[in-house]
C-alpha cells in the first residue's frame, strides 16, 4: 500500500495540472472569438443604421423634391423639414445633392405667405453656405421689402462679389444705392451692368438721369449721345440733346443736332423754335428769322413766335419792322405779356443805339423813349406769367425817366422828335 500512494499522489497532481492547463488554455481562445464577433457585429449594426438613415434622408429629399417640382409646396415643406431634423448639420447634403434645400424651403414659405419663415430659411442657409450668391440675393430682396436697405445692400454686395456677371443683382444693388443716396456707387454699378448689356436703354436712361441729378452734365451728354448712336432715328432724343446744347451755349452743336432732327421731321415746330434760338445766340439773325417764319407757316396764330421774330429784327436794329411783328402778336392775343415786354425791349434798344450815337449823352428825347418802354412794362405786369420780369425792368428804368425838372424845361413835349426815333411814327 505504501508503495502505491506516491504514485497515486503523482497522478493526481499531473491530472490536476492538465485540467488546470486545459482550463487556462482552453478558455482564452473562446473569449477572443467572442470579442471579435462583438466588434464586427457592432460595426455591422452601425453600418446598417447608417444605411437606414441614408435611405430615409434620400427618401425625404426625393419625396420633397418631387412634391416641390409639382408645386405641392405644403407637402414638399413637410419632407424638407423631416430631412433637416434627421440631418441638422447637413452632413449628407453634398452626397445626396440637397445643398439648395434652404432655397427650396424658402420658396415653400413664400407660397404660404410666411415672410418671417422665408427669412429664417435664407438666414439659416447662409450659416451653412455663406458663399451662396442666390441666398444672399434672396435675403437681400426680403430685407429690401422690409425697408432694411443698409443690410440689404450688404447681402447684394456679397451676391455681386460672388457672381459679378449676374445682371439682376447689379441692377437691384444700383437701385438700392440710389435709394440710400449713394449716387457714385450707383453710377459705378450701372456702368458695370452696361458693360455686360450695353444695349439696355432703360438702364442707359437711368444712368443719364443720375449724371444730370449729380451735376455731371458732360457725362449725361455722353450717355445720351451713346443712346442716340444705338437709336439714330430717335427724334425725341435729338430734340432733348439740341435743347441741352442750346442751354449750355454750345449753339453750333445745338444747330447741328436740330438740323439733323428737322431733316427727318421738318414740321417739328419745337425743334424749329430751338433752332431759331440757337441762331439768335450765334447772332445769325437772318437765319433765326427764316426759321421762325417756318413755324408761322405751320402755326399762323403763334403769338410767341411773332415776338421772337420781332426780337430778331430788333437785334438787326430794324425797329419799325420789329414793331410791326409785335402788333401781329397783339392782334392774336391783346393781353399777351411777352408782346408788351418785346415792345419795351425795342424801345430800350433804340434808345441805347441813339445814345451811343451821341457819345453816351442822354437827352430828353431818350428819356421819353425810356418812358415808353416803362409804360409797356406796366402793361406786361398785368399778365401773371410776365409780372415779375416786367416789375424788375420797371424798377431798373426809373432812373432814366424824365424828372419834373426835365418836364419844366420841355413843357408840352410828350414824344421824341429826334431823327433817330423816326421809325416810331
Amino acid at each position: 500500500m505504501p508503495n502505491y500512494l506516491p504514485i497515486g499522489i503523482f497522478l493526481a497532481v499531473v491530472l490536476a495540472t492538465i485540467l488546470y492547463s486545459a482550463s487556462f488554455w482552453g478558455c482564452a481562445p473562446q473569449t477572443t472569438v467572442k470579442k471579435e464577433i462583438s466588434e464586427e457585429r457592432s460595426k455591422a449594426i452601425e453600418d446598417s443604421l447608417r444605411k437606414v438613415k441614408e435611405f430615409e434622408i434620400a427618401k425625404y429629399w426625393s419625396l420633397g423634391y418631387e412634391y416641390y417640382k409639382n408645386k405641392s409646396y405644403l407637402d414638399a415643406k413637410r419632407y424638407f423639414l423631416k430631412l433637416l431634423k434627421m440631418d441638422p448639420q447637413l452632413k449628407y447634403a453634398k452626397k445626396f445633392h440637397y445643398r439648395d434645400i434652404f432655397a427650396r424651403l424658402a420658396t415653400c414659405y413664400i407660397q404660404e405667405n410666411k415672410p418671417d419663415s422665408t427669412e429664417w430659411a435664407y438666414r439659416t442657409g447662409l450659416k451653412f453656405f455663406p458663399d451662396n450668391a442666390y441666398l444672399h440675393a434672396s435675403l437681400g430682396y426680403i430685407l429690401r421689402g422690409k425697408g432694411q436697405l443698409d443690410e440689404a445692400i450688404k447681402h447684394y454686395e456679397k451676391a455681386v462679389a460672388l457672381r459679378p456677371e449676374e445682371k439682376d443683382y447689379l441692377t437691384i444693388l444700383a437701385d438700392l444705392y440710389v435709394r440710400t443716396e449713394r449716387f457714385d456707387q450707383a453710377i459705378q454699378t450701372y456702368n458695370k451692368y452696361l458693360k455686360l448689356n450695353p444695349s439696355d436703354r432703360k438702364i442707359q436712361e437711368i444712368l443719364a438721369g443720375l449724371y444730370r441729378s449729380t451735376g455731371r452734365e458732360e457725362e449725361e451728354i455722353q450717355q445720351k449721345e451713346a443712346i442716340l448712336a444705338q437709336h439714330p432715328d430717335d427724334l425725341e432724343l435729338m430734340l432733348e440733346l439740341g435743347k441741352i446744347y442750346h442751354n449750355r451755349n454750345e449753339n453750333e452743336k445745338a444747330v447741328a443736332m436740330l438740323q439733323r432732327l428737322l431733316e427727318k421731321d421738318p414740321q417739328n415746330t419745337e425743334a424749329l423754335e430751338y433752332l431759331g434760338k440757337a441762331y439768335m445766340d450765334l447772332e445769325q439773325y437772318n437765319k433765326a428769322i427764316m426759321t421762325y417764319k417756318k413755324i408761322i407757316q405751320i402755326e399762323p396764330q403763334n403769338a410767341r413766335i411773332f415776338c421772337n421774330i420781332a426780337s430778331a429784327y430788333r437785334m438787326k436794329k430794324n425797329f419799325r419792322i420789329a414793331k410791326n411783328f409785335v402788333r401781329k402778336a397783339l392782334s392774336i392775343d391783346p393781353k399777351f405779356g411777352l408782346a408788351f415786354i418785346t415792345m419795351a425791349q425795342i424801345y430800350e434798344t433804340s434808345a441805347e443805339d441813339c445814345i451811343n450815337k451821341k457819345n453816351g449823352k442822354i437827352g430828353f428825347d431818350d428819356k421819353l423813349v425810356y418812358e415808353k418802354a416803362y409804360f409797356e412794362y406796366q402793361k406786361a405786369a398785368e399778365d401773371p406769367q410776365w409780372c415779375n420780369l416786367a416789375s424788375k425792368r420797371m424798377e431798373a428804368l426809373k432812373a432814366l425817366l424824365p424828372t419834373p425838372e426835365d418836364r419844366f424845361f420841355h413843357k408840352g413835349k410828350k414824344t421824341p422828335t429826334s431823327d433817330c426815333y423816326k421809325w416810331m411814327f
